[in-house]
């Protein structure tokens, strides 16, 4: 089981004596080391809350934020200037900054921010640079700085199509490996009882407190008073829900997984979570803020194993009704990686064709797919939905690289060529047999 509990890291310098960046573990941004009074008053997260205290069936709590000790950098410009570059352009690949195995690049020039983990000696960066698009050569420059004194070298996971033509004009090999599924609270076909009328119903009952007796409250860290009580619940649901989740799955993990700390940013996340009549809690849903859109990226949603069936769909479900109140347009459902990849550029024949074929063993080898199927059913907006990359930053055959994709995304190198192997010899045996 992976720690929750996040330590302390100094900010580390370059080993150059000219040159020094601020990198740091994700844990600084929760470390609870200078007290601050400051209440949110503007932004996407205080008109949410607002708006929710609007909706009857949400249960709102009345204490405003006192003495909030949370979210302190030591060095107090560095926090600034990644809250900034954070506030500004989050999207729904730098989920990784609720998880305590990513850390933070900063640069010390002002120019932005990077999220990322090193597998195999590689610098693998979640989602595009946290900068303006005029700061995106000096910031990776800096960044170069950083990995060339200690030998690393770079790849991406989840950039945007906008950053994957800024790479290929760097002449850096994309490949096109899945999209972000996007609801619209505004005009979404649910909310409107155009879909999903057995939902809708299941919805009712749970919510009717002489049948389902569910509650849904919200818990926003940035503007209620701090519950370590309530916290820990919700952290405790989400572990013991990820565990059961890995049981399932047999080999302990699951491909593109992201293991939340989900308190590790509490100015930019709003909690809904259900309760029973005994007030036992049984669902939760994250919602993010998204700095690059005016919206939020919901996950985890889950519930807990003795929850009453549809906890998740009455959890997203409210999600876009308390969106729609605030007049917001976009709740992100996460990534969706493709079946099938067919877009490779930048690369050579050989390599693109490596490329493919590697990936496509990957996908059909382990269990990646499901939410899609899941998530149809709210009805996502077709016009919101992205395509997202992988990008390598190298000529040639990227082994190393290559590596350290497969362990950023969760997987076992040595197992996933078993998997492979034994999936190429069963469809053998189908061959021979038919």
């Amino acid at each position: 089981m992976e720690r929750h509990d996040m330590l302390y890291s100094d900010v580390e310098s370059a080993s150059s004596s000219t040159y020094q960046h601020s990198q740091t573990d994700i844990s600084v941004l929760s470390a609870s080391t200078a007290a601050s009074t400051v209440v949110p008053d503007e932004g996407i997260i205080a008109r949410t809350y607002d708006a929710a205290k609007s909706l009857s069936h949400i249960n709102c709590p009345h204490q405003l934020q006192r003495d909030h000790q949370r979210n302190s950098f030591t060095n107090t410009t560095t926090k600034a200037a990644f809250n900034h570059a954070y506030q500004s352009y989050a999207q729904t690949s730098h989920m990784g900054i609720l998880d305590p195995a990513y850390k933070v690049f900063v640069s010390k020039k002002g120019y932005g921010s990077l999220i990322y983990k090193i597998h195999a000696r590689t610098v693998v960066v979640a989602g595009d640079p946290l900068c303006s698009e005029f700061h995106r050569k000096p910031l990776l420059s800096e960044l170069r700085r950083y990995r060339w004194a200690r030998g690393l070298s770079l790849a991406f996971v989840g950039i945007s199509e906008d950053f994957a033509k800024y790479a290929q004009q760097q002449g850096w090999a994309t490949m096109h490996f899945g999209h972000e599924a996007v609801l619209n609270p505004l005009t979404n076909k649910v909310l409107r009882k155009q879909a999903g009328k057995r939902m809708i119903s299941q919805n009712k009952q749970l919510l009717d407190p002489k049948r389902g007796g569910i509650t849904v409250n919200i818990y926003c860290p940035g503007i209620n008073e701090a519950d370590s009580g309530l916290e820990r619940q919700l952290q405790d649901l989400y572990d013991d829900w990820r565990e059961d989740r890995n049981r399932k799955h047999g080999d302990g993990s699951q491909a593109f997984v992201t293991v939340y700390n989900l308190f590790s940013l509490p100015e930019s996340t709003i909690f809904l979570y259900t309760s029973d009549r005994d007030g036992k809690i049984n669902g939760l849903a994250t919602l993010r803020e998204l700095g690059a859109e005016t919206g939020y990226h919901l996950d985890p949603c889950i519930a807990s194993q003795d929850a009453p069936r549809g906890i998740s769909d009455l959890l997203i479900v409210t999600a876009m009704e308390l969106l729609k109140a605030s007049d917001i347009g976009y709740m992100s459902l996460g990534i969706e990686p493709l079946n099938e990849v067919q877009e490779v550029t930048g690369s050579s024949k050989l390599v693109s064709q490596l490329w493919k074929n590697s990936y496509n063993q990957m996908i059909q080898s382990v269990p990646v797919t499901g939410k899609a199927a899941y998530f149809k059913k709210f009805c996502p907006d077709e016009s919101l939905t992205s395509k997202l990359f992988i990008c390598i930053p190298s000529k040639g055959i990227p082994v190393r690289r290559s590596i350290a994709l497969l362990q950023f995304a969760n997987m076992n190198v040595g197992q996933l060529l078993t998997q492979i192997h034994l999936g190429d010899r069963h469809r053998e045996k189908q061959t021979l047999q038919s």
